[in-house]
């Protein structure tokens, strides 16, 4: 079995012959200096894996064939959605890897009020919405490639507090972190639950958290205000802590 893997969408797997994505073309034939005739395997992100032959290597495209298909589930039954406040620099790059490789199903960017999210023309803060989304899809698909994940994340389009809770993901288990929680800790919040569950959303602050008009928006709609202890996390940490402990108690650790 080939230790090469690709994740091609399944709109570039048609009949049999698949179409590599551009960035994995350089990686292919420069890098890797793979051959036609060489095996790789490849996923679609949709819980599906293939054992592709190469079959035609140009400078501008890549071209494969099926040998075998099968469906291969590595990923986690419990659904978790990671609602992170948009922190400074390119913190969110490394909370996307991180996250995917603990098994996040989607991650929602929120523009929470102490988000550093910059004051551009509406044109160029477009741009570079949709610059950081595309981005930040990426290295989804490469932290799941990497972990041998059979589906990639959810990048959902950055969303206001107001927004987000306009029309909400569904979920059995909401919990807020805040550091201004004082009193239910988060092994005292999954203790009290009272069987396991399917879908949880966790929602994170950016640098310097919520404000308490955000914390009592949340709270309005039912999310728990939690504490993870006396030690305040980075908000690159916080996320994924919880992430983890929430597949060990539920989910397939």
């Amino acid at each position: 079995m080939s230790k090469h893997r690709f994740y091609v969408s399944p709109g570039r797997i048609n009949e049999g012959r698949v179409s590599f994505h551009k960035p994995d073309i350089w990686h292919i034939t420069k890098v890797l200096r793979l051959s036609k005739g060489q095996h790789v395997i490849v996923f679609d992100g949709t819980g599906r894996e293939y054992r592709v032959e190469i079959q035609t290597i140009t400078r501008k495209d890549v071209f494969g064939l099926v040998r075998e298909e099968w469906e291969q589930k590595r990923d986690s039954s419990l659904h978790l959605t990671l609602v992170q406040g948009i922190p400074k620099a390119n913190k969110m790059d490394l909370i996307v890897q991180k996250a995917t490789e603990v098994g996040v199903t989607e991650i929602i960017p929120l523009n929470s009020e102490r988000s550093q999210w910059g004051t551009a023309t509406k044109h160029r803060q477009e741009a570079k919405v949709y610059q950081r989304l595309e981005r930040w899809s990426r290295i989804g698909i490469e932290a799941a490639k990497q972990s041998c994940r059979t589906t990639v994340p959810l990048i959902r389009p950055v969303v206001t507090v107001e927004q987000y809770l306009d029309r909400p993901p569904a979920a059995e288990l909401k919990l807020l972190l805040w550091e201004e929680e004082q009193h239910a800790g988060l092994k005292q919040i999954l203790r009290a639950q009272s069987g396991a569950f399917q879908s949880a959303a966790v929602v994170i602050g950016p640098e310097g958290g919520f404000s308490a008009e955000e914390a009592q928006q949340f709270q309005r709609k039912e999310y728990q205000p939690v504490s993870l202890g006396s030690r305040i996390l980075r908000t690159e940490t916080a996320g994924i802590v919880v992430l983890g402990i929430l597949q060990y108690e539920f989910g397939d650790y």
